[in-house]
């Protein structure tokens, strides 16, 4: 039900909100490699370190709230020159004063931008452009008097460190070359415009030579060369057209100009071929705009020829159809083919009929007024019913596939259905590829075929069950479709040499042989197996552990099993284990270091991730010319691995939950790596815990494991208390750096900052009891900590969002080993929640329930036991733990009257219970003030029960309505 997180914010929205405080009591109902263990230690399962390793540093002080805000956060994107020689990362603090980093890789230095964004290279390594925005109270004062926010372009020379600020720069682009750059600029202010063109400006990097282009809606540069192909749209469309600019020249030309509006440069990959839509002008019979394709080959020749594909004229086109924009054009390898989607138009209504229904209004208005003997009432209820206003009615179909309010959701993609079709240059042929039957279509490479997948056959069953789909091979020529397989869950599209297709059929992977029509099972000899059986969802076919790609030519498909990655044949003739995981329960996966890869070439060194399931340990291996080495493995998450393009400069990223993610650089064999980034340095002048696992059996007697983060100001022999965050899987977080936040409600470094323990438990299903599963895991791993004597009992606290927050509402009713408890947007009757809208998709909750997250595998009807059983609400009255619920008013993904429910039954049973109503919130809040009451609270509520700090107020008695608008009021001015 949505994402547990245990160190960010819940899922947000970007809906205003506030916050109610309701209580059960209410009369009126209101709506670095330092904390290390050692391996021995993790193995065995052992509690407790070194008194040497834990005692705390007299030097360094606690966290405290007003610290938050300086703590950094390593940005997921980065950018690395071509050549290897510089890097550039963000950095997002707490308090928003983010910046742009670019370190050389080379030399020892660091370039800082304040709230640089966006960052790109040269592609010869020398210029460096990024954008420069505000900060966040310029942008708020901005914001709040209505004026843009516009951003700046930053030109440096990386050799000189000459550095240019250009005003008011929109987007920017580099020539592949990185001899030009292209840049975008703004709108002008306060222009009433129905054009979409802006100022281009192209510069010269070597010279600072630059060319101003008017009236550009749209622009982008030639792969592997110096032509810009520029899209003009200009008031009154005066001059409207495409134009190309040979910035290595200086020579313009236009290739097309009329008074239309034209749309979507497309570039054929790594040539001078281009294509791009024209608007057709109005026809009076249609409602809708179709386009005509304009194409151009050879377009840095003398003599470049051009192609015109105008739908009203061409043989085969379907009647009443339109090329549509937005499926876009794209270029078949060769450029023989020009693929762009089709869709049915939107007819107007006939004038006549316009003119007669005109007419009978005229005409009832007229005999209306000349009747005689009717009062004004009944004059009034003539013109009523004469209103044509339409209702606002809604209706919902048993039969509907996909309920009215997912169709409500769905309405953009919907409406932008259409048919893929290729229009053949040479000869003019047009073809629709895909129909009714084939209603999704991939194009298959060597543009000789395409996949169609079809799953209209199976759509009462997907209503509450996976989804399948009958699978389509059409010829390109001839638009004649052939049924390949039917049935088929997991398929997973051509290989990337366009000879096969490869689904997924009863535990086994198959080939589908385009050539030969055969079908080959290429697993079923295989020594292991390549699907999850472990998996505890409720479904028929367990998913596999997935498909890396296949070796150039099509000579073999690689794909994982649990722990190893195969190379396998795709006439199933052999398989190789290219890893050897399984020994020793290490996880192996292929690491992406090339984005635009084609296809896997074995000839080169492979890079693997590796992960220890049961040490929880991260790493690298490299198999190169047959020998697989391992380069990587600490204790600790290593990852991000990535390499520069034309250089052997790899990059990759380490983290310890007391050692802030960086990013170290290295050569091939990761040996000697070079730290070249250093996050959060502060944080050695603070007390900070360290982490470990825990192992423990559930009451199933399956093993399990846990992370437990010990308390920064810990000391050997005293006790302290705990919180128990929960979800599904958590033990892999031990490794996991968090970012100290008052906008995060559920922050492990927040609460061992602030003298608790932190465990997150791993907790595994069992079919029709989910809640039951939850008690059967998380009893015996505190039981398991409190062996240790490091926590008092009688201080343990137990919360969760979403799912994590209905477990943790389930739990509380069957035990007490609990002294408080928080639930985020918890689900809290099943029997209700199954016949619920999961609103921010539109879907059943149904579906969810059987064979996703709830794991109930059955409707309530057929096993109302089970629901029972597993809901919080039905066991209200063995609630004895101090429980606070929080919950958005609109919540989209767990019905807002699931809290009320649990709220009005626990006033009914007169527990001991809050509820926080955030309005206008979505699954979790949004919105900054919200977020910082919520953690407030939370850290108010575990700060009363389980340290016994005064009750601020709100835990013992609420506060009223009117109480909280005086309150809202007084903080407003």
């Amino acid at each position: 039900m949505g994402g547990g997180q245990a160190n960010d914010a819940p899922h947000r929205n970007l809906l205003t909100c506030r916050s109610n405080i309701f209580g059960v009591g209410d009369v009126t109902m209101l709506l670095s490699t330092s904390a290390r263990l050692s391996a021995a230690m993790l193995l065995l399962g052992t509690l407790g370190v070194s008194t040497a390793l834990a005692q705390a540093d007299s030097t360094k002080r606690p966290i405290t709230p007003d610290d938050y805000g300086k703590w950094e956060r390593l940005g997921f994107s980065r950018t690395v020159s071509d050549n290897g020689q510089w890097l550039a990362y963000a950095i997002n603090r707490v308090n928003e004063e983010n910046e742009l980093r670019i370190a050389g890789l080379a030399i020892d230095t660091t370039i800082v931008v304040p709230f640089g964004t966006n960052v790109g290279f040269s592609g010869d390594g020398r210029w460096v452009a990024y954008q420069i925005g505000v900060g966040p109270k310029e942008r708020r004062q901005l914001e709040k008097q209505k004026k843009p926010v516009r951003m700046q372009l930053g030109l440096r020379d990386l050799g000189s460190g000459d550095t240019l600020i250009i005003d008011d720069v929109a987007g920017f682009a580099f020539s592949d070359d990185g001899t030009y750059l292209a840049m975008r600029r703004y709108p002008p202010n306060g222009s009433d415009r129905k054009h979409k063109g802006v100022d281009v400006v192209v510069r010269e990097l070597a010279t600072g030579l630059e060319t101003n282009f008017g009236n550009v809606a749209e622009f982008t540069w030639q792969e592997d060369g110096s032509l810009l192909a520029l899209l003009i749209d200009a008031e009154g469309q005066a001059g409207n057209g495409i134009q190309l600019f040979d910035a290595a020249t200086g020579r313009l030309r236009t290739l097309e100009s009329e008074a239309t509006r034209y749309r979507d440069l497309t570039w054929r990959e790594e040539e001078d071929d281009l294509a791009v839509m024209r608007v057709r002008a109005d026809d009076d019979r249609y409602q809708d705009s179709t386009h005509v394709v304009i194409a151009w080959r050879d377009l840095e020749s003398r003599g470049p020829s051009s192609f015109t594909f105008d739908p009203d004229s061409a043989d085969g086109f379907p009647v009443d159809m339109r090329i549509v924009p937005f499926a876009g054009l794209r270029w078949a390898d060769d450029g023989s083919i020009i693929y762009f989607g089709i869709k049915e138009r939107e007819t107007k209504e006939p004038a006549d009929t316009v003119a007669a229904t005109a007419d009978s209004v005229a005409t009832a208005a007229t005999d209306s007024t000349e009747a005689e003997g009717k009062d004004e009432e009944e004059d009034d209820d003539q013109e009523a019913d004469d209103d044509d206003e339409p209702s606002t009615v809604q209706i919902w179909h048993a039969r509907d596939v996909d309920i009215y309010p997912a169709q409500k959701v769905l309405a953009n993609r919907d409406r932008e259905e259409n048919y893929l079709s290729a229009w053949h240059l040479d000869d003019g042929v047009f073809i629709q590829l895909a129909t009714d039957l084939t209603e999704e279509t991939r194009i298959i490479e060597g543009d000789r075929h395409v996949l169609g997948r079809d799953e209209t056959p199976y759509e009462g069953e997907q209503m509450f069950g996976p989804v399948y789909r009958d699978l389509y091979l059409i010829d390109v020529r001839t638009g004649e479709a052939t049924l390949v397989k039917e049935r088929v869950q997991y398929d997973f599209g051509p290989s990337d040499g366009g000879r096969y297709l490869l689904y997924l059929v009863d535990d086994h992977y198959w080939t589908y042989d385009i050539r030969t029509g055969r079908h080959v099972n290429i697993t079923e000899a295989l020594p292991t197996s390549f699907i999850d059986v472990e998996d505890d969802h409720t479904v028929q076919q367990k998913p596999p552990f997935g498909v890396v790609g296949w070796t150039e030519n099509d000579r073999s498909v690689v794909i994982n099993d649990k722990y190893d990655v195969w190379e396998i044949r795709p006439d199933g003739s052999r398989g190789n284990r290219l890893t050897n995981g399984a020994e020793e329960e290490v996880r192996h996966r292929r690491a992406w270091l090339d984005p635009d890869e084609d296809y896997i070439d074995m000839s080169e060194a492979q890079y693997f991730t590796l992960f220890g399931e049961w040490t929880k340990k991260y790493g690298y291996s490299r198999l190169n010319g047959g020998k697989l080495e391992r380069l990587i493995w600490e204790d600790a998450n290593v990852g991000r691995l990535t390499k520069a393009e034309d250089a052997d400069v790899y990059l990759y990223v380490v983290q310890r939950f007391d050692d802030s993610p960086d990013h170290f650089v290295a050569g091939p064999r990761l040996q000697n790596p070079r730290r070249v980034t250093h996050t959060n340095r502060f944080q050695r002048d603070y007390l900070w815990g360290h982490s470990e696992l825990i192992e423990y059996e559930n009451t199933w007697g399956e093993r399990l494991q846990g992370a437990l983060f010990y308390p920064a100001d810990y000391k050997p022999g005293k006790q302290y208390p705990m919180i128990v965050y929960i979800y599904e899987i958590r033990s892999p977080s031990v490794h996991t750096y968090s970012v100290p936040s008052n906008r995060s409600a559920y922050n492990t470094a927040v609460w061992t900052s602030a003298g608790y323990f932190v465990l997150q438990p791993d907790i595994v299903y069992r079919d029709r009891n989910p809640g039951r599963s939850a008690v059967a895991a998380i009893e015996p791993a505190v039981q398991k900590v409190l062996e240790t004597g490091m926590i008092d009992a009688a201080r343990v606290g137990l919360t969760g969002h979403s799912w994590g927050g209905y477990q943790t509402a389930f739990v509380v009713t069957q035990t007490d080993i609990f002294s408080a408890a928080v639930a985020g947007a918890p689900l809290t009757n099943l029997v209700s929640m199954y016949l619920s809208v999961y609103w921010n998709t539109g879907s059943t909750d149904a579906r969810i329930f059987e064979i996703s997250q709830g794991r109930m595998e059955v409707p309530f009807w057929e096993d109302i036991d089970a629901y029972v059983a597993n809901s919080p609400v039905f066991h209200v009255e063995d609630l004895n733990t101090p429980l606070l619920v929080a919950h958005g008013d609109e919540d989209g993904a767990v019905d807002f009257n699931q809290g009320v429910e649990y709220y009005n039954a626990a006033r009914r049973a007169g527990k001991d219970f809050v509820l926080l109503v955030y309005e206008g919130e979505n699954h979790g809040n949004a919105q900054k003030p919200n977020q910082i009451d919520y953690h407030n609270r939370v850290m108010e509520w575990f700060g009363h029960y389980l340290k016994g700090e005064a009750d601020p107020g709100w835990i013992a008695e609420g506060v009223s309505y009117l109480d909280q608008e005086d309150e809202k009021k007084e903080k407003e001015k």
